[in-house]
Order: structure tokens, then sequence, then C-alpha cells
């Protein structure tokens, strides 16, 4: 019993792109978004499936907003502390403040 089909090896096949002629085996199909599109094309003629269309495929989990930011400060840190005044000192004409940035804690063992 017979083949259905003819072997290959020296059959000839028309490129569905640019109309040239090539061998049958040469020739390729084009495949787009997983789907074969029963197109022959030639290997100069053939592109492999781009992965651009296949956009939205595959879910992607990609966070981009942060829980409680904080802004970003370029400032120095004396320039946010809280200067408590004191006392007012009459002779030089200015005020006598003292200031503190954060807390400390001492513990001597």
């Amino acid at each position: 019993m017979g083949t259905r089909f003819a072997s290959a090896q020296k059959a000839l096949g028309v490129c569905d792109v640019c109309g040239f002629t090539y061998r049958l085996r040469e020739l390729r199909n084009l495949v787009r978004k997983h789907k074969d599109t029963n197109i022959k094309a030639c290997p100069e003629c053939w592109n492999p499936d781009n992965p651009q269309l296949n956009l939205g495929e595959t879910p992607v989990h990609d966070p981009q907003a942060l829980r409680d930011p904080r802004p970003d400060s370029n400032q120095f840190a004396a320039s946010r502390a809280q200067i408590i005044p004191v006392r007012s000192v009459v002779d030089s004409g200015g005020t006598i403040g003292t200031g503190f940035i954060g807390q400390a804690t001492v513990q001597i063992t």
C-alpha cells in the first residue's frame, strides 16, 4: 500500500508573499497570534511570530503605587528643627531658644 502524498524531495512551490518559486520543503507557514494562516512563505519573506502581538494573554501583576509614601526631602535636617524660645534678651535685642530634632534615650548600666 502506497502513501497518500508524493515525497517533496523535488517538488516546487510558489511563495504566497513574493511569488517566487522555491522548493516546497523550504516554504514555511506564517503564524500570527499562535494561529496558522495557511500562507506559505519563503525564507526571505518568513518572519517569526512577534511577541508584542501576544500582549494580554499572560496575567501580569506589576503594582506601581507605594503604600503610605513619604515625600523625598533634599533639605537639611536642621531646617525641620523645632525651635522653642526660652527667654527674651533685652540687651542684645534677640531671642535665645533651644531646639530638638527627634528623641534620644540613654541607658547607663
